[in-house]
């Protein structure tokens, strides 16, 4: 089983806790898997468990990690009878990047999920209420041809 799981989510819609639980199962089924965590917000978070944004962090931590998500798809292809999962927990609002994603573990041979988060935690990067909501309506107004949605 080869899978990627792509998470769309708000700030505070829980992405981290979601991805940790999927991460979880897979391993349950397949203890041996490789496992590929992509989120920006891991390379902003000090040893302490503390966020700090740094745009420079984040941009090349995005770099860094879309290299990696490729890296993955390429290995998968090269092993296909090893278990692997690549989760992307990134809030991209545009579905156009997306899906270009999306076409890529596709073409890679992967088993693709994409879920949709619409649950509002406390989130811990700080971010306004009004901004979060902006970006709530930015991901309503790019959905992806079968998202699964989590309320």
């Amino acid at each position: 089983m080869q899978k990627f799981i792509l998470l769309r989510g708000h700030e505070g819609s829980g992405k981290s806790t979601f991805a940790r639980t999927q991460i979880h199962q897979f391993q349950e089924n397949f203890p041996d898997a490789h496992i590929i965590h992509i989120d920006n917000d891991l390379a902003l978070t000090d040893k302490n468990g503390v966020y700090h944004f740094d745009f420079e962090k984040f941009a090349q931590a995005h770099r860094d990690n879309m290299a990696a998500q490729q890296a993955a798809f390429a290995q998968g292809q090269r092993e296909p009878h090893r278990p692997m999962l690549v989760i992307n927990a990134n809030p991209n609002q545009k579905a156009k990047t997306c899906q270009q994603w999306i076409d890529a573990a596709l073409q890679h041979g992967f088993v693709v999920e994409v879920y949709r988060l619409h649950r509002f935690f406390l989130n811990l990067h700080g971010v306004s209420e009004n901004d979060v909501q902006k970006s709530y309506a930015r991901l309503d107004a790019n959905p992806i041809a079968g998202e699964i949605h989590i309320f």
